[in-house]
């Protein structure tokens, strides 16, 4: 045991290993590294941020203390709790899986919640399928992970686990729209025993002549209201699996589904919360298996909160133009069938069509992006109202000089749609290329401007930035947002940009779920400011009678002795240690509220702390490699050109402006 080593340099040191003698880990499945304090456990290849912390010995909780009353260590729950010999082995069976990823496949390990939530889940199906008699019997529940914890991973772990437990049974994967089947397809699709249904008749078919496997389709395939279902099998080992269980329509898709599978049994995922007096969700799935909530995520570093910035543009914009229920009366529809409902708010498109209003997005776009992405390296997201919308913005995105890279992601036909759109319509084998090039970030595109698409299980861990000039509210607009929560090396926090006046709806969808989501969601940039200045007044004092304020017109001789006399004022360990903590404060809580315009002002003087951090780590012969290897964190993310608008927000700081 060193004590001045640390988790983080377990795993360089194993990475180096990994490297000259890989033999040694050829069939390692899981390591952990522990300092004794700071426990992580992960899967050989995988990246420090893909590390996880365990909790809970038996469940899913951070119960710290045993029977004794003694309290564990986090070294002493991941070895009672995911070391325990009934776990381990069922971990290695069950709950590893590697996923394609073009030529090559990526190892994924389960998480504590994933794996404690499929567990329950599982005995849940069992119970429903060999003792139910009702079908308030064969409601298995709801699993609720927020958006990022890994929603498909856990959904791909029950299905493979509950495939083996129940001897081959069928299992039938529902989702509310084309793209997210796809996207599930895709995970799924190097099990062999997985189909995707192609139409309504073929799915019947597919249910009749099917003895076990998985089939995918799509909600619209079974809630036409006036389609008559004859009982397709009365069969019992049947899973009906619903993706986004809080939609309205599974009430439909319900009924329908007992007239074609009468003794089937239901479990509903969700990644948004549900709504506290939306009771039809558990009517047709039952109650809450497992609930990993944002405030847990956020605590376990799995996802990274999110920021609201208003820079709206005028649009004189009035409720007549926007019906109040668009999105509940198209949550449900394929894309052409919705783009026949926006027909009805050509009004609005027209308003947002606006040339001048157009040129000072795409202006205003291409000069925020660039300031951000000199603090981080990332990439951003357009969400707009209509695909025309989508191609005059990126029409005007690329007259501008030294925009970055940006494509147009949308469906359409090119039999069928007009010429300006031909450009942007891609095969599948284009579109696939695309959405991978933009996952990669040291690939173009940079940006991408959507209307629907990629709003929904889409994963890009890069996304830093989400642009919205569309109304939008309830789950999709929480879903939409959420794609910029991914965790990714040093990216401290996601940020909204809002340009058609989003708040209000932002407000009433948070108001419908419960308390715990709308306190603990998202951090209060607010409180990051008050924060940022507390550290920063901390780190002025210990030069007090150094004047360093003008440093940057001094001469090379002035600086050295100016940098030499604060430097004598740490003249203790103590003091020396108490700057280098309180500093690495500072610049991670710049680098929370960059760009605002407060972080301006310290930057200067934040450039100067880092100089005296490195005489620090120079000269100090006592410094940890914890502090030495935290002191080289990139200034990249922190001294930048930050820019003049209105302040991000905590978006849950909105509620209380009601």
């Amino acid at each position: 045991f060193n004590a001045y080593e640390t988790s983080k340099d377990a795993y360089n040191d194993h990475k180096i290993k990994m490297k000259d003698i890989p033999q040694l880990y050829l069939y390692s499945q899981i390591i952990a590294v522990s300092d004794g304090y700071e426990t992580k456990y992960g899967s050989p290849t995988s990246d420090w941020e893909r590390f996880f912390n365990w909790k809970g010995i038996f469940i899913d909780d951070d119960i710290r203390k045993e029977e004794n009353g003694k309290e564990l260590t986090s070294l002493e729950i991941l070895i009672k709790g995911l070391f325990r010999k009934e776990h381990i082995t069922e971990f290695i069976n069950d709950f590893i899986f590697y996923e394609k990823s073009g030529e090559n496949y990526i190892k994924k390990i389960a998480a504590y919640h994933q794996f404690y939530a499929v567990k329950k889940a599982v005995e849940r199906t069992k119970k429903c399928v060999f003792e139910g008699k009702t079908p308030e019997d064969r409601r298995i529940g709801v699993i609720w992970h927020t958006q990022g914890s890994g929603k498909s991973l856990t959904m791909l772990f029950y299905a493979r686990k509950i495939l083996k437990e129940l001897g081959n049974p069928l299992l039938i994967f529902i989702t509310d729209r084309k793209e997210l089947d796809e996207q599930l397809y895709s995970l799924f699709s190097q099990m062999s025993i997985s189909k995707q249904a192609e139409s309504i008749k073929d799915l019947q078919e597919t249910i009749k002549n099917t003895a076990g496997g998985i089939i995918f389709s799509t909600i619209q395939k079974f809630s036409e209201r006036n389609e008559e279902y004859p009982v397709l099998t009365e069969r019992k080992d049947i899973i009906v699996i619903a993706d986004e269980a809080h939609r309205s329509q599974y009430r439909e898709l319900a009924r329908n589904l007992r007239k074609a599978l009468p003794n089937a049994s239901f479990l509903g995922f969700t990644a948004t919360p549900i709504e506290l007096e939306d009771r039809d969700t558990y009517l047709v799935f039952g109650e809450p298996i497992s609930i990993y909530s944002i405030d847990k995520a956020l605590k376990d570093g799995v996802v990274v909160p999110i920021y609201y910035e208003a820079r709206l543009v005028e649009l004189h914009l009035t409720n007549e133009f926007i019906d109040e229920e668009f999105e509940e009366i198209s949550e449900g529809l394929e894309h052409e069938m919705k783009e026949n409902l926006k027909r009805r708010y050509a009004r609005l498109e027209q308003l947002i069509l606006n040339p001048e209003r157009i040129e000072k997005i795409a202006k205003d776009i291409v000069e925020h992006f660039n300031k951000r992405i000199q603090e981080f390296e990332g990439k951003a997201m357009v969400v707009v109202i209509s695909r025309k919308v989508a191609v005059e913005l990126y029409n005007a995105i690329k007259k501008i000089p030294n925009a970055p890279s940006v494509e147009v992601v949308i469906s359409g036909n090119k039999q069928k749609d007009p010429e300006e759109f031909h450009p942007h319509i891609r095969n599948k084998h284009q579109m696939e290329e695309l959405l991978s090039n933009f996952k990669n970030p040291d690939k173009n595109p940079k940006m991408v401007i959507v209307v629907d698409m990629l709003l929904t299980g889409f994963d890009v861990p890069c996304l830093h930035t989400m642009y919205i000039d569309k109304p939008m509210k309830n789950h999709n607009l929480l879903q939409a947002i959420a794609r910029v929560n991914r965790v990714y090396k040093d990216k401290p926090g996601g940020l909204i940009v809002d340009y058609i006046g989003i708040a209000d709806d932002l407000r009433k969808s948070l108001s419908k779920y419960t308390l715990e989501t709308i306190e603990q969601t998202l951090t209060d940039i607010n409180k990051v400011i008050e924060q940022m200045k507390e550290k920063y007044d901390i780190l002025s004092s210990m030069f007090y009678g150094v004047n360093y304020k003008d440093w940057k017109n001094l001469s090379s001789e002035e600086l050295s002795n100016l940098t030499v006399s604060a430097y004598n004022c740490l003249e203790t360990e103590d003091k020396k240690r108490n700057f280098i903590k309180n500093f690495i404060a500072l610049k991670k809580l710049y680098a929370l509220a960059s760009p605002h315009p407060q972080t301006i002002k310290i930057k200067d003087d934040l450039k100067f702390f880092e100089m005296i951090k490195k005489m620090i780590v120079k000269y100090s012969t006592r410094a940890s490699k914890e502090i030495a290897r935290e002191l080289e964190y990139e200034m990249n993310q922190l001294i930048s050109k930050s820019i003049s608008a209105q302040e991000p927000i905590d978006v849950f700081s909105l509620l209380s402006k009601e």
